[in-house]
């Protein structure tokens, strides 16, 4: 039996040099505001594993009312909704992710990116898709105030 998760996440553009997206450090004019990391992309695959086993997300996980999360790698995440995927039986077959941005520009990062999630994750970097797209100028992306992404995820059963 197969299972599909879905994942969503946004955040806003503020003070900093770099975001981290996929686990990767890209230099830009601005960081991303969150609690953690503020990896967008990370957390919506972590909303996307929890979600393919009803496992919950990533907020009941590791609450941002918690100070123990604040500035944490996102990579933990990960780590942590693949054991949970993995202790309820399942394996990842693949993940796709896609980032909504119009800044910085994803694709010559993109193969670093495959490659951080697939280890993250315990696959071949063939079963992980990062692609990027904007949204034509619309919306908060549009108007370069944050970055959304979203992952699907198949596992297993």
């Amino acid at each position: 039996m197969f299972r599909i998760g879905s994942g969503f996440d946004v955040h806003a553009f503020g003070a900093g040099d770099h975001v981290m997206l996929c686990g990767v450090c890209l230099p830009h004019s601005h960081g991303l505001q969150g609690h953690s990391d503020a990896d967008v992309a990370l957390h919506a695959l972590v909303d996307a594993l929890l979600g393919s086993m009803a496992l919950g997300d990533i907020g009941e996980h590791f609450p941002p009312s918690e100070a123990r999360w604040k500035n944490a790698d996102s990579g933990q995440f990960v780590r942590h909704a693949v054991a949970l995927v993995e202790e309820a039986g399942a394996a990842i077959v693949n993940i796709d992710l896609t980032i909504i941005c119009e800044a910085p520009k994803i694709t010559p990062h993109k193969m670093a990116m495959r490659q951080c999630v697939a280890e993250l994750c315990g696959l071949e970097v063939g079963a992980v898709s990062v692609k990027a797209t904007t949204s034509e100028g619309l919306g908060f992306t549009g108007r370069k105030e944050g970055i959304a992404a979203q992952a699907a995820v198949m596992v297993r059963v």
